[in-house]
């Protein structure tokens, strides 16, 4: 185990069967632990209730509070902690960290968790910073990191928990490179505007990502908390700089002073659609009034990156047209950051011309050579540092470029039928939202079909010449 952690479990030990290997992490109320089940042969998370200015390890096993007068709050904290996992473990997305078990023992509770594997969002923007600094993202790739996000959380907001942490470290990304939402150490439920702290244990909260209300005691807390929280995540990808607190903004807008933070569509403007950039300035509103009050209302104004409305007749571009769009705006932004280099920007000017050149005239159809140099992989990779957001791009069994003379009327169409009726329907590998008896170019679709206390299905669908009919049955969870 860490040496850092003297107040955690040792190593080896035997905890309700699962043997502890080390520290994953900390914080003020908890500690996670990397250990192996030894009935299912794999690895698990295991997060201790352990709110360390309250309570102290007796005999390196126990937990037992620092004073008695810290008895109840103790108390309260447990059985929240413990109902929280209860809830949560109903719930199975591939966005949000899977629940496998909960129990009490040595004086505390425990929670049992699916084991990601992969690097926290920080890591990753790290590593995608250019030579010169600042971080470069497609208006698609963001869509496709923050969608499976929202879905999730709609899922847990509809049973009325909120998370309450999202940050880029509670975030993970997987070596296949979709998101998952980690620690739900925060998370409550809440009543729709009567969200009111009911103990001072509970106030849990990353000030760069936290919006206003978290901090008050009579705060009223919803789904608007975590899309602020979303915000901030977004900001910080796409500037590579945390947000200002919400505590030092409130304190120099009641100052008469300009609020510190920039709206991320001045800084950013004409790099990123008008509509992205927009949508995350409206989820840091420091009144939550003026934020989407939902997950839905949020993904209206992100629906579309490059600030079109999508509609049936409009056809999503493929993954050879989105790589080569990505890879040009590479080259691009290289000759731009460059500009700033006096003593080395012409040489590199000269050797970089010849191949903006080429690649631009070849378009849809880069040159072999010069695509693996720039393209971003689009295949999975169990490497994790060496892949970008834009594995999250459709297969290369997506939808491939029609001829110019094919119209849209003779693309085949997708009618997906559920039962539950009121269950949504999403295509998950192209931007236009499903619509019934969608018109879609041949090629290869994923499915989603969701609903709150359903099991969410997905499968792919091939489109070739003729229409094809989904018919999609829910089970309930």
């Amino acid at each position: 185990m860490a040496a850092s952690m003297p107040q955690s479990l040792p190593g080896g030990f035997l905890l309700q069967g699962y043997k502890l290997l080390r520290v994953l992490g900390a914080g003020g109320f908890g500690i996670t632990y990397l250990a192996f089940d030894p009935q299912l042969d794999r690895k698990v998370a295991i997060k201790e209730f352990y709110p360390n200015n309250h309570v102290e390890r007796k005999e390196g096993i126990a937990v037992v509070p620092r004073s008695t007068a810290n008895q109840d709050l103790i108390e309260n904290g447990l059985e929240r902690f413990a109902l929280e996992g209860q809830t949560l473990a109903q719930f199975r997305h591939p966005a949000i960290v899977g629940i496998i078990h909960s129990f009490r023992a040595n004086g505390t509770a425990y929670l049992v968790m699916d084991y990601e594997v992969g690097v926290s969002l920080t890591q990753f923007i790290k590593k995608h910073k250019s030579w010169f600094g600042g971080v470069h993202f497609t208006n698609e790739e963001i869509f496709r990191f923050i969608r499976p996000l929202c879905a999730g959380l709609e899922l847990i907001h509809a049973a009325n928990i909120i998370h309450r942490d999202i940050k880029p470290d509670n975030i993970i990304i997987r070596a296949n490179g979709t998101p998952v939402l980690l620690d739900f150490g925060a998370a409550r439920r809440f009543m729709m505007h009567q969200g009111k702290e009911d103990s001072k244990l509970t106030v849990i909260a990353t000030p760069a990502n936290a919006p206003p209300e978290q901090f008050m005691e009579d705060g009223d807390q919803g789904p608007w908390t975590d899309i602020y929280a979303l915000g901030t995540v977004l900001y910080q990808m796409l500037t590579d700089t945390p947000p200002p607190s919400s505590g030092k903004r409130i304190k120099e807008l009641t100052a008469n002073r300009p609020d510190p933070l920039i709206p991320i569509a001045k800084i950013l403007e004409g790099r990123y659609s008008a509509r992205l950039l927009g949508a995350i300035d409206q989820a840091m509103a420091i009144d939550y009034e003026k934020r989407p009050k939902n997950i839905q209302e949020w993904l209206q104004l992100l629906r579309t990156p490059g600030g079109t409305t999508p509609n049936s007749t409009q056809v999503a571009a493929p993954a050879q047209q989105l790589a080569a769009n990505a890879q040009r705006a590479l080259v691009t932004k290289i000759l731009n950051d460059y500009r700033h280099c006096l003593l080395i920007a012409p040489l590199l000017a000269l050797l970089l011309a010849p191949l903006f050149c080429l690649a631009w005239q070849t378009s849809h159809r880069p040159i072999s050579w010069l695509s693996s140099w720039f393209q971003p992989s689009i295949n999975h990779s169990p490497n994790v540092q060496s892949q970008g957001l834009l594995q999250l791009l459709p297969s290369v069994n997506a939808p491939q470029p029609t001829d110019a003379t094919t119209t849209v009327e003779h693309f085949p169409s997708l009618t997906v039928n559920t039962v539950p009726k009121e269950a949504q329907v999403r295509i998950l590998n192209i931007n236009p939202k499903y619509q019934h008896g969608i018109k879609l170019t041949p090629g290869s679709y994923h499915i989603e079909v969701y609903k709150a206390g359903y099991r969410t299905s997905r499968q792919w669908v091939q489109l070739a010449g003729d229409n094809v009919t989904l018919d999609v049955t829910l089970q309930p969870e």
